[in-house]
């Protein structure tokens, strides 16, 4: 038993973490407290009251030996010590997670930290509640952890940024998002995960926006993840320069990249949208699978009677919001088109009231209130949705 403290203590020592210990004592002292128990209470005949206090207080670096007596008293689990030293690593894999898409990881991580409460527990759970598309979770998350910066690494304040600029990006504000993005991008490593995260992010926006940039941000995206067999990110990369190419007339390049996509959803929604643009639609067995902005037009098209349900039911985290001009929202919402408007307010908003799930209605209101007020159109909607708010549900 010596021998594996000694060797844990060893293992400690070569790969120091302080911050590790400053959350360590945060924890402990959390425990004691809501157990009511005083610091010479656990201390006994363990060790010294201002012992116990520096410990609390990250001003001392005990030995692992000491610390899981420590927590025997406070009935703090080993397993929860293992996680809190191993949560600068736990933090890196939520990234690498993320990346590539592992939901499951994702939650697993999540719970695993969600009953402890420092920064980098906060920046997991931010990561997660990104992951399911909970914005209003993500956003008071994020809050917090602006106040309490000055504790983190460079590297998890890169992160924080990182993910930060996600929430951004999914909330629309892509140039603030570009912004935080080139402030950052000194620090980054291309090749790294997060580096690569923010560069795909970079380029969404400037999909988003329609600028020039996609077209050079795109190419250097391609050369790295061609270089690295990531074929499917370099799939990705290239559908998002024929969505620009698409949405600027380069009809000639379009019909050159789309031969060049692998997968059926990029492939197809490029084409349906390239027909769609110049009004020769082909029959709806053409179309298959598309990408979720694809989906929402598709059903619009061939389906219009059903396209609520098909939006309501679409995971919102798919990324459509990049999927081309504007999603479905934006496609109503801001159309100068007399009949759609009368169709946002006349009829979509009596589907909604008669949608069963309350979190589909809330989710589908807000989307449109939000959209209408962010660009000062509709306002007649905005007093609508107002109206239905108190009591819709």
């Amino acid at each position: 038993m010596k021998k594996n403290v000694f060797v844990e203590e060893l293992k400690r020592r070569g790969k120091e973490d302080d911050n590790a210990y400053m959350l360590i004592g945060t924890e402990l002292k959390r425990a004691r407290t809501s157990q009511s128990q005083t610091l010479s209470s656990i201390a006994g005949d363990l060790c010294s009251v201002s012992y116990l206090c520096k410990v609390e207080n990250a001003q001392l670096k005990p030995n692992r030996y000491m610390l899981q007596e420590i927590c025997k008293k406070l009935h703090v689990e080993s397993p929860k010590l293992d996680i809190l030293f191993e949560l600068k690593n736990l933090l890196s894999k939520m990234v690498h997670y993320y990346y590539h898409r592992k939901t499951a990881e994702i939650e697993k991580m999540y719970e695993s930290c969600k009953e402890m409460d420092n920064y980098r527990t906060k920046l997991i759970s931010l990561i997660y509640f990104i992951s399911k598309y909970q914005l209003d979770e993500a956003n008071k998350i994020a809050q917090e952890l602006f106040r309490i910066t000055q504790m983190m690494h460079d590297d998890e304040l890169s992160i924080f940024m990182v993910f930060y600029s996600i929430l951004k990006f999914y909330e629309e504000g892509y140039l603030e998002t570009i912004d935080n993005l080139k402030n950052l991008s000194n620090r980054f490593n291309l090749e790294d995960t997060l580096g690569k995260l923010s560069s795909i992010l970079c380029l969404e926006c400037y999909v988003k926006i329609n600028s020039p940039m996609t077209l050079l941000q795109s190419q250097k995206l391609l050369d790295l993840f061609l270089k690295s067999s990531e074929f499917p990110k370099a799939d990705y990369v290239r559908y998002l320069q024929t969505l620009y190419m698409l949405q600027n007339s380069m009809d000639e390049y379009v019909q050159r990249e789309v031969k060049y996509l692998k997968a059926a959803e990029y492939k197809n929604t490029i084409e349906f949208l390239f027909d769609y643009k110049r009004k020769a639609l082909k029959k709806q067995r053409n179309y298959k699978p598309l990408r979720p902005f694809g989906q929402l037009l598709y059903t619009v098209l061939y389906d219009s009677k059903n396209y609520l349900n098909v939006f309501c039911a679409m995971d919102k985290n798919l990324g459509y919001q990049c999927d081309f001009s504007y999603n479905i929202a934006n496609y109503f919402t801001l159309s100068d088109d007399v009949e759609r408007y009368q169709e946002l307010t006349d009829v979509i908003i009596p589907n909604i009231k008669q949608t069963k799930s309350a979190a589909e209605k809330v989710f589908f209101l807000k989307e449109f209130c939000r959209i209408s007020s962010n660009f000062g159109r509709y306002k007649s909607f905005c007093k609508a949705y107002e109206a239905l708010e108190g009591g819709w549900i």
